[in-house]
């Protein structure tokens, strides 16, 4: 057989075998059901055809209970709008998009591809029982009633039908709502967003905490050349302590209280039963805060309990604000205000207080003292009544507020201090702190490490060398020598 004869038997051969692989997928792979509509044949129906502002009310009838949404309109800048409310909400705010998309949706509901035309079977698609049935009404005086089942097998949809049993598809994002209990449309996010404004001051007071925490916006931060900073926070603690709030760590116990988003609306009503079982009567923790100019009060109640199949998991707790309707259940993870430990949000630069805010401060060093006082209205400074060059002084002072704290630490601490700074302040800065000095002192742990304590609380471990650089400036700024750095 020569190399042509060859080549042809074999190209003959696999034509048949690619014909035999061919027919046996032809055999097996699956045929079009009736549910893919991509036929361009398949019938459809119109079933609402209208526009959202075409909706008088929407009654809805469920597995969860039954709820009616009605319009009503109001006039803004010479233009009507619609709105739908619900009296089973029971004065809790809706979420208007939600609410929007149920009633626009069911609006809507045109040309949708018909499954089956008066279906004899209604069960196969949850439909001899419904487990949602809506009744909408036009402002045209027409209404229509809808069933709804189960998905379909796509699940990117629902089968639903009309009083003519024709059975229809609807898009999950379409119609999902009929399906909701009417807690369901509560607006989660209780408080505004404040973009332009801060959060001036956070009071938390906690079952476990023997003095309440308390929070503030530190307003000296100014933008002009006077100001001295050595961090970027923004807020500081004023009890149990005077430090700064360490921005990354600590900035969702303020921050997060802005648009303050709840997980679900537990209850509707905040009657006294309700607040007894969640643990609300005598809260866990309670949080007033300020926005802008606004007071509000967020209590943290008991915990939210699921069982998960293998055990029983605390997925969040019971909260109310004082100033919005219902009880919600707020995210383990967002719930910071019942968890944090405040040490563990002290920045390591935990001082930095507005250079003329300051009206003296005095270092301990070598067994000497040393007082250098601020005049704040004629920025000056002084020491032993001789003034020190504003320049100088300025470095020193960057360098003595600047990041000293490496590690935690709630050790122990003995002997006497190597070096101690204390700052006294103005009476400005008193009124708005609470606060009129702040003392920190270095003791040594070992020949690499001192331990920071701030008013008597130990809290990070620094280097030695930031330590022994202190004592090394300060005669330095005294003889007007150049600021040695780190």
């Amino acid at each position: 057989m020569n190399k042509v004869t060859k080549r042809a038997v074999i190209s003959a051969v696999a034509l048949l075998v690619l014909g035999a692989v061919l027919a046996v997928l032809l055999i097996f792979l699956p045929k079009e059901t009736d549910d893919n509509h991509s036929d361009k044949n398949v019938p459809t129906v119109n079933v609402t055809d209208k526009k959202r502002e075409n909706v008088k009310s929407v009654a809805v009838e469920n597995k969860s209970g039954s709820f009616l949404f009605t319009r009503a309109e109001k006039t803004v800048d010479s233009t009507t709008e619609f709105y739908w409310t619900s009296g089973e909400m029971l004065g809790v705010q809706q979420d208007e998009t939600l609410v929007n998309a149920l009633v626009g949706g069911l609006a809507s509901l045109s040309r949708q591809p018909l499954v089956e035309e008066n279906a004899d079977n209604l069960e196969k698609y949850g439909l001899e029982n419904p487990l949602a049935t809506v009744n909408v009404t036009f402002d045209d005086d027409t209404a229509v009633k809808l069933y709804f089942g189960i998905s379909n097998p796509s699940d990117n949809s629902y089968y639903f039908r009309t009083d003519d049993n024709n059975v229809m598809t609807a898009d999950k994002e379409t119609v999902s709502g009929v399906f909701n209990d009417i807690r369901d449309f509560a607006e989660l996010t209780l408080t505004e967003s404040l973009s332009d404004t801060n959060v001036e001051r956070v009071l938390i007071e906690r079952k476990d905490f023997e003095t309440p925490v308390e929070i503030r916006y530190m307003s000296e931060i100014l933008l002009d050349d006077d100001f001295v900073s050595a961090t970027q926070n923004t807020h500081k603690f004023v009890s149990p302590f005077t430090a700064e709030v360490d921005e990354s760590a600590g900035s969702a116990v303020y921050n997060d209280l802005c648009s303050l988003k709840m997980k679900r609306c537990v209850y509707l009503e905040k009657s006294a039963e309700n607040l007894e079982k969640c643990g609300l009567t005598d809260p866990y923790a309670v949080v007033n805060f300020t926005l802008g100019t606004n007071e509000y009060r967020l209590l943290i109640g008991n915990e939210v309990k699921e069982d998960n199949g293998q055990t029983t998991v605390t997925t969040g707790y019971y909260a109310v604000l004082d100033q919005a309707e219902g009880i919600f259940e707020i995210a383990k993870d967002k719930a910071v205000w019942r968890t944090f430990s405040p040490e563990k949000l002290i920045s390591k630069s935990p001082l930095s207080p507005y250079i003329y805010y300051v009206t003296k401060i005095c270092v301990n060093a070598d067994g000497k003292e040393y007082e250098f006082e601020i005049d704040g209205e004629n920025k000056k400074f002084f020491y032993d009544g001789n003034e020190l060059d504003i320049d100088n002084f300025r470095s020193w002072y960057q360098q003595i507020i600047g990041s000293y704290g490496e590690e935690y630490y709630t050790g122990e601490v003995s002997g006497n201090p190597v070096v101690s700074v204390k700052f006294s302040y103005t009476q400005e800065y008193s009124d708005k702190y609470g606060c009129t000095e702040n003392t920190v002192e270095f003791y040594g742990l070992d020949e690499r490490k001192c331990a920071a304590v701030l008013d008597g609380k130990p809290i990070f471990k620094v280097s030695v060398i930031y330590v022994q650089r202190i004592a090394e400036n300060v005669l330095r700024l005294i003889n007007g020598e150049d600021i040695k750095n780190l």
